[in-house]
């Protein structure tokens, strides 16, 4: 297999305590992979992206702001994917869900070590061979540190596979291409950085996302058991999510359903990144409090329910707080099941009631037999 050469940028800070001002609500990584025979080619794109978008000597994020420059900045990385092959690893952290103790995670060294060993490793078990140059930041003493740390603890070496490096480089004086993930980095905050979110981020993942692979931390999903013949099942369910969701927001024009169709979106754009992530409640909240600014648990829930009452897949899962569109069967079977352990305990109670209320009064009072408004409660009891 070719070496692959990857470049690692980071978006956000390492601060845990969200209340204080500046502390970013998620830290992403992003790396971009380009192979070694691809090398030159990205050199020379690299420096006709800074001429032709007029940049300056450098390609910096941060000199792309989200108003005045956003368009630039949507140019940049289509004219990045057109003309040359890479893929990006991202690490989206979400830091409200760290234990912010265990591990010693509050300290900024312990923050960085840990989390570049989570990224790190696992590129032993895809490349033989792999040069990974970091973007370089903090003191000389930390900078040595982290290289030893990673070295001897992410980096596996042996007879088989030596050619495996790493390096923290000033991507302005030591390694240019560096550049390519502080961009694809900083765009990819604004779409997982809810405290950074930009409501036109969903075009930069339009731009990215086929060769974008991403891991969330800490991670929810749900697990399933296999359900006999689910495949073709499973297709029909993506099928009818798809219509479902293109027909609520090809109809709904009403301004009162505004928050609906940006959830459903937000929904969607999750979906497409992994289809079997819960999306925790707080993070649905943090979102949309970019468009109501009195939305909170409670009107989550209304919202959804509504969403539910008009026929959209929206599932959750016990004990999960979180939410996700269907995209197979198994989805709407643990969903029907998850309701089920309401509905029937709730049949039953009715059913004691009733019991003890005939028995009580010799039948002359029995709501299920001789009040009509309970006849359909009375069908489903016999079912039980």
């Amino acid at each position: 297999m070719e070496k692959a050469r990857i470049f690692i940028d980071e978006f956000g800070n390492s601060h845990l305590d969200l209340s204080k001002k500046g502390t970013f609500s998620h830290f992403v990584y992003a790396s971009v992979i380009i192979p070694d025979s691809d090398i030159e080619k990205a050199r020379l794109l690299r420096t006709e992206i800074c001429k032709k978008f007029r940049l300056g000597p450098d390609i910096k994020s941060k000199n792309l702001g989200d108003k005045k420059y956003f368009q630039k900045r949507l140019d940049i990385l289509q004219y990045l994917a057109e003309n040359l092959d890479f893929t990006i690893d991202v690490l989206v952290i979400d830091k409200e869900k760290l234990d912010k103790d265990e591990g010693g995670l509050k300290y900024r060294k312990t923050f960085y070590k840990y989390f570049q060993k989570v990224l790190i490793e696992k590129y032993n078990l895809i490349y033989s061979a792999f040069n990974i140059h970091l973007d370089q930041f903090g003191f000389k003493n930390f900078r040595n540190e982290l290289i030893n740390f990673i070295n001897k603890v992410s980096i596996q070496r042996d007879l088989f596979n030596p050619d495996r490096t790493f390096e923290l480089s000033n991507d302005k004086t030591d390694e240019k291409l560096v550049q390519f993930a502080d961009i694809i980095a900083g765009s990819l905050g604004r779409l997982f950085c809810l405290s950074n979110f930009n409501p036109e981020s969903k075009k930069i993942y339009e731009i990215l996302h086929t060769r974008m692979s991403v891991n969330f931390f800490p991670y929810t999903e749900i697990k399933y058991s296999k359900t006999q013949n689910s495949k073709p099942l499973n297709e029909e369910i993506g099928k009818l999510n798809l219509e479902s969701l293109k027909n609520y927001l090809n109809t709904s024009e009403r301004s009162e359903d505004a928050l609906k169709r940006r959830l459903l979106e937000y929904l969607y754009t999750n979906s497409k990144i992994d289809s079997e992530r819960l999306v925790p409640s707080y993070e649905l909240i943090d979102f949309l409090k970019n468009f109501s600014k009195t939305i909170n648990e409670d009107k989550l829930r209304m919202l959804i329910r509504d969403l539910r009452y008009e026929g959209l897949f929206i599932i959750s899962h016990s004990g999960k707080p979180g939410y996700k569109l269907a995209s197979n069967y198994a989805d709407i079977e643990q969903h029907f099941s998850h309701f089920m352990k309401y509905v029937e305990p709730m049949l039953q109670k009715i059913k004691i009631l009733n019991q003890n209320i005939s028995q009580l009064s010799f039948n002359k009072i029995n709501p299920l037999e001789k009040d009509e408004q309970f006849i359909r409660i009375k069908k489903l009891i016999e079912q039980l």
